[in-house]
């Protein structure tokens, strides 16, 4: 059995950086996958999950559980993929 999500976010938010990784680990798959497919470039997908990642723990304390985890880290990742995509879209604009 696997320990709830949010005896993790507990931990962390009580001071336990290490407990993130558990986080990460657990999530790491359908943050790629996600980004992959919407960034359609593998290290712009590496980017955008590591981004995704860094937002996740530093809005932690943001988490009221009115969800799954995963479907907020899911929405976290896509917005995450939404900004990479206009700026890059921004960057090849200017770039003509």
């Amino acid at each position: 059995m696997t320990i709830n999500d949010q005896v993790y976010i507990n931990k962390i938010l009580n001071g336990d950086t290490n407990a993130f990784t558990v986080l990460v680990d657990r999530y790491k798959d359908l943050v790629f996958t996600l980004a992959l497919r919407m960034v359609k470039n593998r290290k712009e997908a590496e980017e955008v999950s590591q981004d995704t990642f860094i937002k996740v723990y530093n809005s932690l304390n943001r988490f009221k559980g009115d969800s799954k985890f995963s479907t907020w880290i899911y929405i976290v990742a896509y917005n995450t993929c939404l900004d990479r995509l206009k700026k890059n879209n921004r960057q090849s604009i200017l770039l003509l």
